[in-house]
């Protein structure tokens, strides 16, 4: 599943964060406008991205790296209520978490980039694994927040 290096995964989820920072920092004024009732807002985008990787993707690399071999759910928190996060402040939040899982990775020895967990969807996972999701999901918000700008008139 993993062909790139620590320091290629490292580097991507530094740069699509970076990216996706940029863009929402860009309409921080802005932060509630929404392209239609039930679609996120930037604020709530940005709540979301803090969330997953302080409570998914860090315990998912803990947990692995610590040679637990967990199995993990499925993770969403689509139901939750962001109103109350400032986007600025989710933005600060989901740097340090990212950082954080960063520091971690790199600071592992070899042998245990070879540990796994079982994901209920995925099936076995390693940290690169994680690394690769959290690219991923970082993707496809990108992808989705590049559709909402053409509807945004800022």
């Amino acid at each position: 599943m993993i062909e790139k290096s620590v320091e290629q995964w490292i580097h991507k989820v530094l740069s699509s964060q970076e990216k996706l920072s940029s863009v929402l920092e860009s309409v921080a004024g802005d932060q509630d406008w929404q392209p239609g009732p039930d679609e996120w807002s930037f604020r709530f985008l940005a709540g979301h991205l803090a969330t997953v990787d302080k409570e998914c993707y860090l315990d998912r690399v803990i947990r692995i790296a610590a040679g637990e071999n967990p199995h993990f759910a499925s993770y969403f928190n689509t139901g939750r209520d962001f109103s109350q996060i400032d986007l600025k402040e989710a933005l600060r939040d989901w740097s340090v978490t990212r950082q954080e899982i960063v520091d971690l990775v790199k600071g592992l020895p070899e042998g245990k980039l070879s540990l796994s967990g079982v994901h209920e969807a995925f099936g076995r996972i390693t940290v690169l694994d994680v690394l690769k999701m959290m690219s991923d999901h970082d993707a496809e918000h990108l992808q989705e927040l590049e559709h909402v700008l053409e509807k945004y008139s800022g």
